[in-house]
């Protein structure tokens, strides 16, 4: 328990180095300091809509899925996060207003978070954590831009393809009918797609 407790630390400690330009100003005991380990069972919530996020967390072991809730009441899947991803309502936890979407828990998962004053108060004080932050939102951003390219400009077969890529170690833990709404697909149509890539696989 002890060792699952510290590879938690040790996975962000791993994260953190890739946004660092001089991997030796991050100090495992400064992070254990500031993050603070989390459970969530399947179906539980990180945030809902409509409140305002206080954390910013990264998932060790688990999966969480956003979405919106529509006015019929219709769920849209807005993205997935998995091991060794941050999660947070961004926008929400930087400019303090409530959050626009759900994330939720579809595995158990647990995650190490970091409250939204630690997290301000480092950024202000240190380049380092400055540096952090502005690498993890120019990585959101970018993603945003590819999703946003891939909706409006790419065929439900690409589309699904591309799934399979980008999320290739999540997609079979993902159920049919959350990756149909994250493609912006109906469940009839996305299964129509895999036979048929199914088809070709088999054909080879």
């Amino acid at each position: 328990m002890v060792n699952d407790f510290e590879n938690n630390y040790k996975l962000l400690f791993s994260e953190l180095e890739n946004f660092c330009n001089n991997k030796e100003e991050i100090n495992i005991d400064e992070i254990k300091k500031v993050f603070k380990y989390e459970f969530y069972s399947k179906g539980e919530f990180y945030i809902r809509e409509g409140e305002t996020p206080n954390k910013i967390g990264f998932i060790t072991k688990g999966l969480m899925k956003y979405y919106y809730i529509d006015l019929d009441g219709n769920e849209w899947i807005k993205y997935f996060s998995g091991e060794n991803s941050f999660t947070a309502s961004y926008a929400s936890f930087l400019y303090q207003f409530p959050s626009l979407y759900f994330i939720e828990a579809i595995e158990d998962t647990t995650i190490l978070s970091i409250n939204f004053d630690t997290y301000i108060k480092n950024i202000n004080s240190s380049n380092l954590w400055c540096t952090i932050a502005r690498k993890h939102t120019e990585k959101i951003y970018y993603e945003k831009e590819k999703r946003e390219a891939s909706l409006l400009k790419e065929s439900g077969s690409e589309r699904y393809a591309n799934f399979l890529k980008e999320f290739s170690q999540l997609s079979n833990r993902i159920s049919l009918k959350d990756t149909a709404s994250f493609l912006g697909l109906t469940a009839v149509s996305l299964s129509r797609i895999r036979n048929m890539k199914q088809g070709k696989i088999n054909k080879c």
